[in-house]
């Protein structure tokens, strides 16, 4: 009976170990897997180190409204001080000044003594002529300003991660032109090489072919160092250490999407973030004037306290005191400083109100020069895609002429690079085209 049991553990730990083995290996294929344009952006949002710097920044930000509002609230303190010396042996029960900053010295005698001070201490704000709350204003209004921040940090990373994106893609591409290139080098060597046999073509056919054979397998590995490239520069974009991938979706393939240039301008104005922080900017310097101008006027406070305090007595039998009272502290005269910080800010003021005006052109031109990149764009890749077709139909024509034994190798090797030329222009026809789209939406403030 005990090994039966034994032998339906030991089938029971099997299982799970193999349940824990695929539970791995689909874990490993989540993490892999194909890589689309979006899961792209996704993971760029959410590995990359500016979006997660810019991120705490705004927690910062949010803590210090809490700093700003302390002010509303009591401030309590314990005060606990020690004092030994001669000052001190007829104030067994009097109250201590040198806690307030009296003089000890004016009670001294001969005899040395232990003095002992202990004090809750309660503060409490009264009216400051709008002080904490321009405070508060002022904090909200930079709390604002990095969300802003953030929102542009996102676009930014989301603008990097796509162009990445679409530049390994166009490096992919690239590559297979090159593979393609290679491969029809190594045809026409052979077709070179028959024909030499037979007599029908003379040596330099094949020695030609075989140049541009090698001058083709070169080109083909720089193209296989600029898909490595190309794929660090996306690991960077995203923000990740290592590939886990094993294909990545190509959607450099697009349709043309009209939009209005003035539909485009008006999505600027309300969404980009350069404008949407200059708005808390200028929140932030009228509250900023409101704190400068309740220096021309007095601060009102309470206070409270109670505690204990003697000479050489346990703190339990030590008399206790205790008192309540307000302030009012008002300024005569600080040497004009606070007529100079109303000005001040009211000059920074006026200056983030002109600064509005240059950002909000900077951004109507940006959007309008990706605007125009992105229709350009698209007629360059309708142009190129035509010359491709032409370029096809010229090597299938100059190749079936050489074959038929009436054309000649350099008609081949012209159409080939012709071709080849065509592709690759095609192919970057369409990763422009992508690119100036990606910028388009940046300079409209898309959203991430």
């Amino acid at each position: 009976m005990r090994g039966r049991f034994k032998k339906a553990a030991a089938l029971l730990a099997v299982v799970a170990l193999m349940g824990l083995a695929a539970a791995g290996a689909a874990g490993a294929s989540e993490a892999g897997g194909s890589l689309s344009l979006n899961r792209a952006v996704d993971i760029a949002l959410k590995e990359h180190p500016a979006i997660k710097q810019s991120r705490e920044n705004v927690a910062a930000a949010r803590y210090n409204i809490g700093v700003a509002r302390a002010a509303y609230l009591p401030q309590v303190n314990f005060v606990g001080n020690y004092y030994y010396g001669n000052a001190f042996s007829s104030m067994a029960r009097r109250p201590l000044t040198a806690a307030t900053g009296g003089n000890l010295s004016s009670v001294s005698s001969a005899a040395e003594t232990n003095y002992y001070f202990y004090q809750f201490q309660a503060n409490q704000l009264l009216y400051d002529f709008g002080k904490t709350p321009g405070l508060i204003r002022e904090s909200r209004a930079s709390f604002g300003q990095s969300q802003q921040d953030y929102a542009g940090s996102r676009q930014q990373v989301a603008l990097e991660a796509r162009t990445g994106y679409f530049g390994y893609l166009a490096a992919q591409r690239a590559q297979k032109v090159q593979e393609e290139t290679v491969r029809q080098n190594q045809e026409l060597l052979k077709q070179a090489q028959g024909f030499y046999q037979v007599g029908l073509k003379a040596k330099i056919d094949v020695t030609k072919a075989e140049a541009n054979l090698y001058d083709a397998e070169a080109n083909l590995i720089k193209a296989k160092n600029a898909v490595d490239l190309s794929r660090v520069t996306l690991m960077t974009a995203l923000g990740l250490k290592t590939w886990p991938f094993t294909q990545v979706e190509d959607v450099l393939e697009v349709k043309a999407q009209p939009r209005s240039l003035s539909e485009l301008k008006a999505l600027a104005l309300e969404r980009r973030p350069e404008l949407l922080k200059n708005r808390h900017q200028q929140e932030y310097n009228l509250a900023a004037i409101k704190v400068a101008q309740a220096g021309y006027f007095p601060v009102f406070t309470s206070t409270a306290a109670y505690g204990w305090q003697g000479v050489d007595e346990p703190f339990a039998n030590l008399p206790s005191n205790w008192y309540v009272g307000a302030a009012m502290t008002f300024p005569l005269f600080e040497g004009l400083s606070t007529a100079y910080a109303v000005n001040q800010n009211k000059a920074q003021l006026r200056a983030t109100l002109e600064n509005f005006e240059v950002l909000r052109q900077n951004v109507g031109k940006e959007v309008e020069q990706a605007y125009l990149d992105v229709k350009s764009g698209w007629e360059l890749i309708r142009a190129s895609k035509k010359a491709l077709e032409a370029a096809r139909e010229n090597l299938r024509l100059a190749w079936g002429r050489y074959q038929a034994g009436v054309g000649t190798i350099i008609e081949v090797t012209d159409a080939q690079v012709q071709f080849s030329h065509a592709d690759l222009k095609f192919v970057q026809a369409l990763y422009d085209y992508r690119v100036y789209e990606a910028k388009l939406d940046k300079a409209i403030g898309q959203p991430y």
